[in-house]
């Protein structure tokens, strides 16, 4: 289980690489500038990088040039693929799920919306036992998302599926994943962004023959160099690039 003290500074860490936060910060550094020393113009210039970075960030040929080694450092995986058939398992980690009395799909955020589907739609094909992971980490701590997930994959394919209901991280759900199947092939679904680093800690743990499958992609594998009315969109996706590249830095250090 994560500590408080983790969950506060990964809290703190994906707080303060938001483009929206950094620039709430830096007007506030402006203004005392200016205050302490307005003949300088030195809050000037620090209120025009502020904005200058939210205008940047509000572009989507920023988001997108940040977000495409991450989400195409693995390349996209289609159904009609032959080569994930062969995977002994096919395997999600844990999202999110809202415990609200609404209609099934609008319980599931996009990240866990894309990979359920996904991994439901594989089975559908081949016939491979799915496993679903995730304990008790969300808001009610009485609320198993592995369960939940197990729940709204059988919606949708008869295939097998086993929920590990336990883990409040990545690591953590790896670590139950390994114990339970051991070095085996298996297709790991998961979102782009987060490809990368989950497999990082996969190497560590001892997984040499996970076949990574990503999914709900923010960026198109290709785009035009243009400027758009800024976009929160743009922001948000800038904000979930610069916290992996953040993780992946933190894992690659783990590793030295």
């Amino acid at each position: 289980m994560e500590t408080l003290v983790i969950s506060f500074i990964k809290y703190a860490v994906k707080l303060l690489l938001s483009p929206l936060v950094l620039f709430f910060i830096v007007c506030v550094i402006a203004l005392v500038c200016h205050l302490k020393r307005p003949k300088t113009y030195c809050g000037i210039k620090v209120a025009a990088f502020g904005i200058g970075w939210l205008l940047i960030s509000s572009q989507y040929v920023f988001s997108n040039f940040l977000l495409h080694d991450l989400e195409y450092h693995y390349p996209v995986v289609k159904l009609q693929a032959e080569h994930w058939k062969s995977a002994d398992y096919l395997y999600t980690p844990g999202c999110y799920f809202y415990d609200v009395d609404t209609v099934e799909v609008s319980q599931w955020p996009r990240c866990s919306l894309t990979r359920l589907t996904q991994t439901a739609m594989m089975a559908r094909i081949s016939g491979q036992t799915i496993i679903v992971s995730a304990g008790h980490f969300l808001d009610d701590p009485d609320i198993d998302y592995a369960r939940e997930a197990k729940r709204f994959v059988k919606h949708i394919t008869d295939s097998p599926v086993i929920a590990i209901s336990k883990g409040t991280n990545t690591e953590e759900e790896l670590k139950a994943l390994y114990a339970f199947t051991g070095d085996r092939p298996i297709a790991v679904i998961t979102s782009a962004t987060h490809m990368q680093r989950l497999m990082l800690i996969a190497e560590r743990i001892g997984f040499s023959q996970l076949e990574p499958v990503p999914v709900e992609h923010l960026s198109p594998p290709t785009y035009d160099i243009t400027l758009n009315i800024p976009s929160i969109n743009s922001i948000q996706h800038t904000e979930r690039a610069l916290y992996e590249y953040f993780g992946l830095l933190y894992e690659r250090a783990r590793d030295d």
